[in-house]
């Protein structure tokens, strides 16, 4: 799955452009940082990729078909998963529910299946049961997994939250802050997962601030300041540009 942005322009004020011409491309099989300073327009990209914002100029385009105008909705069926700062998780429901819930293809999504006996998709049924244990298996949540969701630790939220997307068949995941607030064990965790699923032939964008995570985990890097964006092949080269350390990195 490739996703490509060209020349992204996008500004809440008359004042300045968040986004000025932001361009980049992401490749199947990579796992990217991006990177910025707080309010320099990170989830604001994230709201333009997947529709919640439509930017002003530029085109967006997922394995060359152009999705700039489609719903959210479009835009994840095609394959592209996001988290959101807030997990936006059903408390009430256990960890398998909810993971069930996010399967696209859930008989009971479909309102004509939802009326008829059990009987009739049973095998459906059975089947999407069966990769709902998998799943939630690789996110390390099989002791938890009849527990609601709003009993259980904000890092096991966290994994819950992958598993939601895995679930939901995403091949391009958008992960804000994965590891924001959480304790060294369940940051080990994603680490282990997010590598996984980039084994796993998934691309993976994040905007994460904790920079000893990124080193272990991302491929390339990106740099968002002013609305303009930069690239880096390594975290080397990232730390070695005077404008990060002075915009981020810097202590």
């Amino acid at each position: 799955m490739t996703l490509e942005l060209k020349n992204i322009t996008h500004k809440f004020t008359a004042s300045r452009n968040i986004l000025d011409g932001v361009s980049f491309k992401l490749e199947k099989r990579q796992i990217y940082a991006l990177m910025g300073a707080n309010g320099s327009g990170k989830t604001t990209l994230f709201n333009i990729i997947t529709g919640f914002i439509k930017s002003l100029a530029g085109d967006i385009t997922l394995n060359e078909q152009k999705i700039n105008s489609l719903a959210p909705y479009k835009i994840n069926r095609l394959g592209i998963g996001r988290t959101f700062q807030d997990l936006r998780l059903i408390s009430k429901l256990t960890v398998k529910e909810n993971v069930l819930l996010a399967m696209q293809d859930h008989p009971t999504q479909a309102w004509h299946k939802a009326l008829l006996p059990g009987a009739v998709y049973k095998n459906e049924a059975a089947s999407l049961e069966e990769k709902a244990e998998q799943i939630i298996a690789t996110c390390f949540l099989e002791d938890i997994r009849h527990n609601p969701a709003g009993e259980i630790s904000y890092g096991q939220q966290k994994l819950l939250n992958l598993a939601c997307c895995i679930a939901n068949d995403a091949r391009l995941f958008l992960l804000d802050e994965p590891i924001a607030g959480i304790n060294p064990h369940y940051q080990e965790k994603i680490l282990v997962l997010l590598k996984q699923l980039r084994d796993e032939g998934k691309t993976i964008l994040l905007i994460e601030h904790n920079t000893e995570f990124l080193q272990q985990v991302a491929d390339r890097f990106f740099f968002l300041k002013n609305g303009k964006i930069n690239a880096y092949d390594t975290f080397v080269q990232l730390r070695e540009d005077k404008e990060v350390l002075d915009a981020y990195l810097s202590v």
